[in-house]
């Protein structure tokens, strides 16, 4: 059992730290895995510029799929070929860490998702669509 009071004092110290610990720790955690945490943003920016990056490849009849290879200072063909495909690897920095890890990783599976779907039905993609913000609104 507890003899003195300064042992008492430690061990309510002690629980009110643990405790500040795990709510710190809790909320980190919702931070990075939570909805809208960096994950949810990452996954969601990188669908959104892999995609327009296939489209515009896509349309300047550049056939490519991405593959994840160690550090890469840029762009780079990997001199291989998947059917119609080049393999292509893409920048990438592993000392950046996790949260670049998972962009880039979510960057390959977008665009290689697209470029397939888009080789697969070109008619839908082929044509460039007109500006819409230059086009006049009927009735102003």
């Amino acid at each position: 059992m507890i003899k003195s009071r300064s042992q008492k004092i430690i061990i309510v110290a002690l629980v009110i730290f643990l405790g500040i610990s795990l709510l710190l720790l809790g909320r980190a955690y919702w931070q990075i895995y939570g909805i809208g945490g960096y994950r949810d943003e990452l996954y969601g920016l990188s669908g959104l510029v892999a995609s327009m990056r296939a489209l515009d490849d896509f349309r300047d009849g550049k056939l490519r799929l991405l593959k994840l290879k160690g550090k890469n200072d840029k762009l780079m063909f990997s001199g291989q070929q998947d059917g119609p495909f080049e393999i292509w690897h893409p920048q990438y920095y592993p000392s950046l860490g996790a949260g670049h890890r998972f962009a880039i990783q979510q960057y390959v599976k977008f665009y290689n998702r697209k470029m397939k779907y888009m080789h697969e039905h070109p008619e839908k993609f082929l044509q460039k669509t007109q500006d819409h913000a230059n086009q006049p609104v009927d009735g102003l």
